[in-house]
C-alpha cells in the first residue's frame, strides 16, 4: 500500500512580501519593478529521531526519500518536482541538502516577477531499500493524473489567494508520488508547504529571511532572498563599508 498524504497532516505557511509602504536607507522601493530577483535554497533537513531503534548488533539506521514540489506563476506556470534518496540516516544526522529550489533573476524590464511561489517539501521512511530516484520521476512525470493536476495547479495560480487550492493540488502530486516509492511509511516523517505570495505588492522582506518548521522527528529549514536594484547599487558603492553591508543583510560574493 503506497503513502497517502493527509492536507490536515500538513503544516501550512503562508509569508506575505507585501506592504503598504517602504522606506529603507538609500531610497524608497515603490513597485514590483525594482525587485531584481528573488531566490529560495533549502538550507537545512535535520533528522532528530528516525524512528528506528537501536537494538545491538543493529545501528537503528533508516533510510529516507526527500519530495519536493516547487511551483510558481513565474513564466506563466513553473512547476517542478524532485525526488532524493538518503540511505543508513542516524539520529541527529543532517541530510546534505543545501541547494537552491527556486531562483528568479528579472533580466527585461517587462518581464513579470513572481507574484506567488509554493514549496511543499516531505521527508518519507522508506521500509525496504531506496528505488532509483530517476526511475521513479520518469513514472511520476508519465503519469495521466500527475499531468492533469499540474494543470490544474496552474489554474489555481491565478486566484488572488490560492494557498489551500494548491496546498490541496500538491497533495494530490504527492499521492501520486508515493505510489512509485516502493514500500513506505503510511504517513511522512513531515511535510510543509510554505507560501510566499504578493511579491507584486509594495515589499517590505528585502534581504535574507530564514523560515522554519519542525516537529518531534524532523527539522527543515529554507532561506528566502529578495533583492532589488537600489539596494544592489548601495552594496555596490559600499564595498568598503562593512557597516553598510551588514546592515543591507546581503551577501557580498
Amino acid at each position: 500500500m503506497s503513502i497517502k498524504f493527509n492536507p490536515d497532516d500538513t503544516q501550512v505557511n503562508v509569508f506575505s512580501l507585501k506592504s503598504d509602504s517602504l522606506t529603507r536607507s538609500g531610497g524608497d522601493i515603490k513597485s514590483s519593478d525594482e525587485l531584481s530577483g528573488v531566490e529560495i535554497r533549502l538550507s537545512r533537513v535535520l533528522i532528530i529521531n528516525n524512528g528506528t531503534p537501536k537494538i545491538f548488533p543493529f545501528p537503528g539506521l533508516a533510510q529516507f526519500y526527500l519530495l519536493i514540489i516547487v511551483v510558481s506563476d513565474v513564466d506563466e506556470g513553473h512547476q517542478t518536482i524532485d525526488l532524493k534518496g538518503f540511505p543508513k540516516v542516524d539520529d541527529g544526522e543532517e541530510l546534505p541538502v543545501d541547494r537552491t529550489l527556486f531562483y528568479f533573476k528579472k533580466t527585461k524590464k517587462s518581464q513579470k516577477t513572481p507574484g506567488q511561489i509554493h514549496v511543499w517539501i516531505s521527508v518519507i521512511k522508506s521500509k525496504e531499500n531506496l528505488r532509483d530516484v530517476g526511475n521513479i520521476l520518469a513514472e511520476v512525470r508519465k503519469d495521466g493524473e500527475y499531468n492533469s493536476w499540474m494543470s490544474k495547479i496552474k489554474d489555481a495560480l491565478s486566484i488572488t489567494n490560492p494557498a489551500m487550492q494548491v496546498v490541496d493540488g500538491i497533495t494530490k502530486l504527492a499521492d501520486i508520488a508515493g505510489k512509485y516509492m516502493g514500500k513506505v511509511e503510511d504517513k511522512a516523517m513531515i511535510s510543509w508547504q510554505q507560501s510566499f505570495t504578493d511579491i507584486s505588492g509594495d515589499l517590505d522582506a528585502l534581504g535574507k529571511h530564514p523560515k522554519d518548521m519542525k516537529n518531534d522527528k524532523v527539522s527543515l529549514g529554507l532561506t528566502l532572498i529578495v533583492r532589488d536594484k537600489a539596494r544592489e547599487e548601495q552594496v555596490l558603492k559600499s564595498q568598503q563599508n562593512i557597516e553598510v553591508i551588514e546592515n543591507l543583510n546581503l551577501d557580498i560574493e
